[in-house]
């Protein structure tokens, strides 16, 4: 499939993808989905801060331990959940009726020639940080969980990149539940921080897959009638959450603190909404 084609929609992040990040953990999800700094950044407040908060609730210990894990957790899911994305893009997307090509022709004739090889490179860090992690947490006996979660992660996005049709949006909130999940799961963490940590981003961002724009489905076309109402969405989406949490959290007299990451969401979608008045950042809304 070649970019000249008439029915696709090219989404290129950079100008230039190199060939290594088939192989580099998060360097996949930067390069060819991201694209820019201000978008990584964005990506660690909606990924990284809320999973390492509402997973070290539940934690007791040192928490220099705690930092490890978090890193081998997030080694071990990432790179399967990429290699999702490496899925998609290069042999998911023939079965689609308008692709969106994210990727060069030279990166198309390296996955070609070297897929086996990307595939094994994949997994072999997964298992390796699964296994050093087993090694630090031999004694945890949740830390099969851990290895379990992470597996269900490459498992659903196995079956989202087959199931290729409108109706696969409703299988999308499994998925993106899915690679925060693995975060919770090697400690006794309150019901509580698992609901917050949903609500956070991962609720937003299946809501937000019924409003795209080849599928608009009834409800979210009077929500998000248009890409750019994605923005003003988000800042309800974040306010209304904080009543609802708020009231929820008072009615059960839990800390008000657990509401730390998502004030912080709310924060920045507000102060985003007001910066884009003037400003038009690269690759905004084309993930």
């Amino acid at each position: 499939m070649k970019p000249t084609e008439t029915n696709i929609r090219t989404k290129y992040a950079r100008p230039y993808i190199p060939n290594a990040v088939f192989y580099i953990p998060f360097a996949y999800y930067y390069a060819v989905r991201l694209g820019t700094i201000p978008k990584l950044l964005s990506w660690a407040l909606i990924y990284l801060m809320p999973t390492a908060f509402y997973s070290a609730v539940g934690y007791n210990g040192s928490w220099g331990l705690f930092a490890i894990n978090y890193f081998l957790i997030l080694l071990a899911t990432f790179s399967l959940y990429e290699y999702g994305y490496i899925y998609n893009d290069t042999i998911a997307i023939r079965r689609e009726k308008e692709p969106a090509i994210r990727l060069y022709e030279e990166n198309f004739a390296h996955f070609a020639r070297w897929h086996q090889w990307i595939v094994f490179v994949r997994l072999f860090i997964s298992i390796a940080a699964l296994g050093v992690l087993f090694m630090l947490n031999d004694s945890n006996p949740h830390v099969q969980r851990v290895f379990a979660a992470v597996a269900v992660t490459g498992l659903f996005f196995a079956i989202y990149n087959q199931w290729r049709s409108r109706t696969n949006v409703w299988f999308y909130p499994l998925l993106v539940c899915s690679r925060y999940a693995p975060f919770m799961v090697l400690y006794d963490g309150s019901w509580t921080a698992y609901i917050l940590l949903l609500v956070s981003f991962p609720l937003l961002n299946a809501l937000e897959r019924f409003s795209m724009p080849k599928y608009r489905w009834p409800l979210m076309r009077s929500l998000i009638p248009e890409e750019s109402a994605k923005t003003r969405f988000r800042v309800y989406y974040y306010a209304l959450t904080l009543v609802l949490a708020t009231a929820f959290l008072y009615s059960r007299n839990e800390s008000l603190l657990l509401l730390t990451p998502i004030f912080i969401l709310f924060l920045y979608r507000l102060c985003l909404l007001f910066w884009l008045r003037t400003h038009k950042p690269t690759n905004y809304l084309n993930g």
